[in-house]
């Protein structure tokens, strides 16, 4: 016979710490996990550069400032709630807004001089293009 114990109070207490953490504590404030956000961000290296996507849903490239500086590459922004009016009220609210600031160490084989953003449908790409590589030069020996 297979006996397993159960500590009802502890699991209890995981639920409650969980849905503080969605509907916010006992003064009504939003969790830590809702308080802030940072965009989702995709790096993809290519042969000649490296591509920086960003998740940024219902902003405008306005919104958004690029910076480059020392060799980091910066993102901020501000996302803002813009209220609709309507009849009904907001029952739950998942959407995140606020500020949000990304910092990238740019490697030494990203020309900083000739970086390029595009934003479009709420996605910003920024190209890090790599500097060119001088190519090995190929020296022939000659017999005397």
């Amino acid at each position: 016979m297979l006996v397993r114990r159960s500590y009802p109070f502890r699991e209890l207490g995981l639920l409650s710490r969980g849905l503080n953490d969605v509907f916010g504590g006992a003064n009504g404030e939003a969790g830590e996990t809702m308080a802030s956000w940072a965009p989702t961000m995709d790096v993809i290296e290519k042969d000649d550069s490296i591509l920086l996507r960003a998740e940024l849903p219902g902003m405008r490239e306005e919104d958004v400032e690029i910076t480059v500086e020392n060799r980091h590459l910066t993102i901020q922004g501000e996302k803002k709630f813009e209220h609709e009016e309507s009849e009904g009220n907001y029952r739950r609210l998942e959407s995140r807004y606020g500020s949000f600031y990304r910092s990238f160490s740019l490697p030494n084989s990203v020309d900083q001089e000739r970086i390029d953003a595009h934003f479009s449908k709420g996605v910003l790409e920024i190209e890090l293009p790599k500097v060119e590589q001088a190519k090995p030069k190929k020296i022939s020996v000659k017999v005397q």
